[in-house]
């Protein structure tokens, strides 16, 4: 049986690549030489406690650190089944999440519930490795064995174990063009490594590129790291995105900062602006999911064409990238025509193998090849995405549909506001009823008058159904631990305040 490409490829660019630097963190830098031997040594502790083809393999970190990539590396060479979890303050169902990837170790640099699998402290596993000789182990991985099981947000109930295949894994990954003459962007690496950025940091590995881990990210910290390292490329969430915006050091742009891609969650269109007119660089959003990779993406040259004289395009997240097709569907599956909403589907090569331990849930998500994504959108007629909510976010104002991310993005039309979140709650009139979470933009003072203007702002975009019939100001809108608005919580505190 032949080795999985996925892997092949990382473990030839350890060879092609020995003496470029790969993994950095502050001072610490290791070569793709030294990677190379991390990595064997961690996969030889491995294997000598039972770690192999096909075994369930738990990794959860307390914060970002670059080791927890050679984890992985490992992981992906002996053909482990990996799930990854970097703790937060935030997470949520971490003893079910180790429970549920039935893993045959566990290991850890942060307190973990005991779930029965067998458990070893990350650090220890490091002491043991740094002791052995670096024995070069072949890859065992083959392409249609599990290499990951990445857990959903848990916003709507548990969380989802999402089972991808090493053949998926390949699919994914945009491979960058090797060219030894070119120095390619430093990826610095800001978001989970449990996450997308893990896959983009072993994307720039393949490529020969060089990352650089930074935790905690901070305005301050990020900027000092793009000064040092000049020529950065890195992936934001979009409450990062506003973070910089709305801090003096980096407000007016962050040298050294070449690219910048994103893509968690919606981003308003007025702040995108900001960023891209005031920093400059090449802006790439990716619209994806765990369960299947990169859908669409909005392109540097998008974004310069929006900034120029097609604004609407920052309300899009852009066109089905090579390799996958999307439909937007009614609640039949029957296709609609562009301009209508309905519900997201698409397909590819990189969508996932199913929900772990859940056929049900899979035979829901999965029809004949193609995924529901639960988000809903419309096409325009150029084959641009725009998305309007999330299937279970949606607020029924007597019977009809008010869709909330055209809300938000009205209201923050307002200049005193610098973020919106809207949810349903019960009403006794209409159903339901649309409120509006509020963050005052930075100097603003919030006010009844304010948040009058900007449901104004609602009702002339949109439609008095639409208008929000209750405001709430807050400091900071409640996230998950992906840094997505957390409207489960906000559901909550709508619920429970009154009008």
């Amino acid at each position: 049986m032949v080795a999985a490409r996925y892997v092949t490829e990382l473990t030839g660019a350890w060879e092609r690549y020995a003496d470029r630097p790969a993994i950095g963190t502050g001072p610490a830098l290791m070569s793709y030489a030294d990677v190379r031997e991390h990595t064997y040594r961690l996969a030889g502790v491995l294997a000598e406690t039972g770690v192999g083809r096909g075994s369930g393999l738990a990794c959860v970190a307390g914060q970002n650190r670059s080791e927890v990539l050679l984890v992985r590396l490992a992981a992906h060479v002996l053909g482990a089944r990996l799930t990854q979890v970097v703790a937060g303050p935030a997470l949520y169902g971490l003893e079910f999440i180790l429970r549920d990837c039935r893993p045959d170790l566990v290991l850890h640099d942060t307190p973990v519930p005991d779930t029965g699998a067998p458990r070893l402290g990350l650090d220890e596993l490091l002491r043991r490795a740094a002791g052995r000789e670096p024995v070069p182990v072949d890859v065992r991985a083959r392409e249609d064995d599990v290499a990951r099981v990445t857990y959903t947000g848990g916003t709507t109930g548990l969380p989802k174990g999402v089972a991808s295949t090493f053949r998926a894994m390949a699919a994914r990954t945009t491979a960058r063009a090797a060219d030894p003459d070119r120095a390619d962007p430093v990826y610095l690496s800001v978001t989970s490594l449990a996450q997308r950025s893990g896959g983009r940091s072993l994307e720039q590995l393949r490529a020969g590129g060089r990352v650089e881990v930074l935790a905690p990210f901070t305005p301050r910290d990020f900027a000092a790291a793009c000064r040092r390292l000049g020529r950065v490329s890195t992936y934001l969430t979009t409450s990062m995105v506003y973070r910089l915006l709305d801090d003096p050091v980096t407000a007016a742009g962050v040298p050294g900062l070449e690219a910048v891609s994103y893509g968690d969650s919606p981003i308003l269109p007025a702040r995108l602006r900001e960023a891209v007119t005031r920093w400059g660089g090449r802006w790439q959003q990716g619209y994806g999911m765990n369960e299947a990779a990169v859908i669409s993406r909005l392109t540097p040259a998008d974004h310069a064409a929006a900034v120029a004289g097609r604004p609407e395009l920052l309300a899009s997240v852009g066109r089905p990238v090579a390799g996958v097709r999307v439909e937007v569907r009614d609640k039949d599956g029957v296709a609609v025509p562009p301009g209508t909403t309905g519900e997201v589907w698409m397909r590819s090569g990189a969508m996932m193998a199913g929900y772990w331990g859940r056929p049900d849930l899979t035979a829901s998500a999965l029809r004949d090849g193609w995924l529901r994504t639960g988000d809903l959108g419309h096409l325009g007629d150029d084959g641009y995405l725009y998305l309007d909510d999330r299937v279970q976010d949606v607020v029924m104002v007597d019977g009809d549909n008010v869709y909330c991310v055209p809300v938000e993005a009205a209201m923050a039309r307002h200049p005193a506001v610098g973020e919106a979140a809207v949810v349903g709650r019960h009403s006794d009139v209409t159903g339901e009823e649309v409120c509006a979470f509020l963050v005052p933009a930075p100097g603003c003072t919030p006010g009844a008058g304010i948040a009058d203007e900007a449901c104004d702002l609602v009702e002339e975009a949109l439609s008095p159904a639409h208008r929000p019939t209750a405001v709430f100001w807050e400091r900071a809108i409640p996230r998950t631990p992906r840094g997505k608005p957390d409207k489960r919580r906000l559901r909550e505190r709508a619920a429970g305040a009154g009008g």
